[in-house]
């Protein structure tokens, strides 16, 4: 411990400026990438760091909360891949993760359920299920070097789609566009588009991988003891960086001015901070929305245009607690839902209830028994988190019940909560996903991390899910604030 303390008294030493003092550092944004930053810099002898955070909590897109006794994710919840994963490789070794026992499963065990309660046959189901994870294992192993003669994802889908039910003609025909709408709303739960024909195969192709398991989760944990390590709270204590200390919580920022000498950062209520660097962390929603009047001058156009091009992805989740949960008896993991083309355009019709249209399944979770989670995807999310609480109450108990009444026996949830990032003007939706508009450009992802720099100084930086090659992914987030904070470090080592 003393050894410790030494070093990071020498780095201090060597970090301080020609002006006698430490950088002065502001990182907006308190989430896993602006934590990520703030925890590399501590511990390389940069003290002088402020974070400012717009909510009332440190965690950003990552916030797990409290729900019939369990600890469950509104936000992110899987860790994606092992191999060079940043996340799988801090909480792996000290054995919090395990990969999902039931998630592989859902080829097997796949149920459909329709609109009017009907549930297509076990078999069919599967068969279906089973293919349309064939068709997005092809995808996701092509490269940019595979000629795929499609622009979008639905392009790519919609001709497989219509040969297999061609060749299996036990479904009916006025089932395939309510079960092709089902797939679509499956595949944002991962692709976050409003629809697949949105999600650019180009860009798919164009993203980086990562090797292993893609289900693995905390056990009966949640994805934010993921700040304990990146702090060093986890698993000794006395060993935490002072990241807390350093954020200031409800602290919007409104305006950020830099120039050649400093960059000068206001807040809603009016606060001014100076620095010598500011981290950007907040999501590409906000920067889209806000950019224009945050920064002065106004950011290069090269880099405001692809932000503009990007695509900023929008789902969300439900999750419903039972004290008597109606499917334990059943080991079915996922059971998917579709709307009849009738009830659709009824639903259609209705601003209050169409937001149904866009919920596909309901799922376990590992290790909390007695939860159920249903995925709000496509065009209607945002139209789920404007109902108001109590009306959405009685409608998901209305849509549990008329989806499943029939094959179970339903009992009455004991508490109901939903997810609101995409209302929340602090986020404006989850995560950047594959677009079509940045098809027309080279590197868009290079082009967003790229810093500000002023005679050579990273004065203007920029991190985040979005900024980095894993964009979507919650170790791309920690990539991100590693890569500015390194680039600091590496700036006054030379200088």
């Amino acid at each position: 411990m003393k050894k410790r303390l030494l070093i990071l008294l020498l780095l201090m030493t060597y970090f301080f400026n020609s002006e006698g003092r430490s950088p002065r550092v502001i990182i907006i944004g308190a989430g896993v990438s602006g934590v990520a930053a703030a925890s590399r810099l501590l511990e390389n002898g940069f003290d002088n760091i402020t974070i400012l955070e717009a909510e009332n909590r440190i965690g950003g897109r990552i916030h797990s909360v409290k729900i019939g006794g369990y600890v469950v994710d509104l936000g992110a919840e899987w860790v994606v891949g092992e191999e060079g994963n940043a996340v799988y490789d801090l909480a792996d070794p000290l054995g919090l993760l395990e990969k999902c026992s039931g998630y592989n499963a859902w080829n097997t065990t796949a149920r459909l359920f329709g609109s009017s309660g009907e549930e297509i046959p076990r078999d069919v189901a599967s068969g279906l299920v089973q293919y349309f994870n064939k068709v997005m294992e092809e995808i996701n192993s092509k490269d940019e070097s595979d000629d795929v003669k499609a622009e979008n994802l639905g392009q790519y889908f919609d001709p497989r789609l219509d040969k297999y039910f061609k060749d299996h003609p036990e479904i009916s025909p006025e089932l395939h566009e309510p079960l092709k709408y089902l797939l679509n709303l499956l595949d944002n739960v991962h692709d976050a588009g409003k629809s697949w024909y949105d999600v650019s195969v180009n860009s798919l192709l164009k993203l980086i991988a990562i090797d292993g398991d893609h289900a693995i989760n905390w056990k009966e944990r949640a994805y934010s003891m993921l700040f304990d390590l990146l702090m060093k709270k986890y698993p000794n204590p006395e060993e935490e960086l002072p990241v807390k200390e350093k954020t200031k919580l409800n602290t919007k920022v409104t305006k950020i001015k830099y120039d050649e000498t400093s960059v000068k950062v206001t807040t809603a209520d009016g606060e001014e901070y100076e620095a010598d660097h500011v981290i950007v962390t907040v999501s590409l929603g906000v920067l889209q929305k806000h950019m224009d009047t945050l920064f002065n001058p106004k950011l290069p156009e090269k880099k405001a245009n692809v932000l503009k091009n990007l695509t900023y992805g929008h789902n969300a989740k439900i999750i419903i607690y039972y004290k008597d949960p109606w499917w334990l008896e059943d080991l079915t993991y996922i059971r998917g839902i579709y709307w009849t083309e009738e009830d659709r355009k009824e639903l259609e019709n209705d601003p209050l209830r169409k937001w149904m249209l866009s919920v596909s399944v309901g799922t376990r979770i590992e290790h909390k028994l007695k939860l159920l989670k249903t995925w709000v995807t496509g065009e209607y999310v945002t139209e789920m988190e404007l109902v108001p609480e109590e009306l959405f109450q009685k409608q998901i108990k209305e849509l549990i019940r008329r989806f499943f009444g029939q094959a179970y026996n339903i009992t009455e949830p004991t508490e109901i909560i939903r997810s609101m990032w995409n209302t929340n003007e602090n986020f404006l939706g989850t995560y950047r996903t594959a677009g079509l508009p940045e098809d027309k450009f080279d590197n868009p992802t290079g082009d967003y991390a790229e810093p500000i720099l002023i005679n050579d100084k990273p004065v203007l930086q920029f991190a985040g899910e979005g900024s980095s090659v894993h964009w979507g992914m919650v170790n791309g987030a920690i990539e991100s604030g590693w890569r500015e904070a390194d680039r600091l470090i590496n700036y006054y080592a030379k200088n």
